[in-house]
């Protein structure tokens, strides 16, 4: 086993540099992204690693340091989109299970019972849903029961569940 006894700063810094420091601040609450347990036991899992690939029994505050690095980059990979801003919906704790609800909202709010493909496609579009994997993601919609699909002819026709 490794000692992780020099990790733990570099930790404590990556969570206060992902976490909101001013609760009342509504601007730092917009750029927070959720960090889960798996992703905190994977910094110590890539701390631990570094540290083997330099045929170390221990892990120094650099490789701690090295993977928050790596860490923190990769979570703004993931989160940002494509203008730069941060999108939650795009990954982290939650993500496909608020994406869902967010688009079924909007769904409602549409004031539409019935939808075509490309009415969907236009909902996607307003939200800032990444095109890619996008009837995929109206295909889990379906299988979840959170809506239906009938064909009118050559055309799928799409309706919420709960109407």
């Amino acid at each position: 086993k490794l000692l992780l006894c020099s990790y733990h700063h570099s930790l404590r810094v990556f969570l206060l540099l992902t976490s909101s420091r001013d609760p009342q601040n509504n601007d730092q609450k917009k750029d927070n992204v959720p960090i889960t347990t798996r992703q905190l036991e994977a910094l110590i899992r890539l701390s631990q690693a570094r540290a083997k690939a330099c045929l170390r029994p221990y892990v120094l505050r650099e490789d701690a340091e090295d993977v928050v690095e790596l860490m923190i980059e990769s979570v703004k990979q993931v989160h940002t989109d494509e203008s730069g801003k941060i999108d939650k919906t795009r990954g982290g704790a939650g993500g496909k299970s608020k994406k869902r609800r967010i688009f079924l909202e909007a769904m409602i709010n549409s004031g539409k019972t019935s939808f075509e493909l490309r009415d969907l496609q236009i909902i996607a579009e307003k939200l800032s849903f990444p095109i890619s994997g996008f009837k995929d993601f109206i295909e889990d919609l379906r299988e979840g029961g959170d809506i239906m699909r009938s064909n009118n002819g050559s055309t799928a026709i799409y309706t919420l569940s709960s109407f």
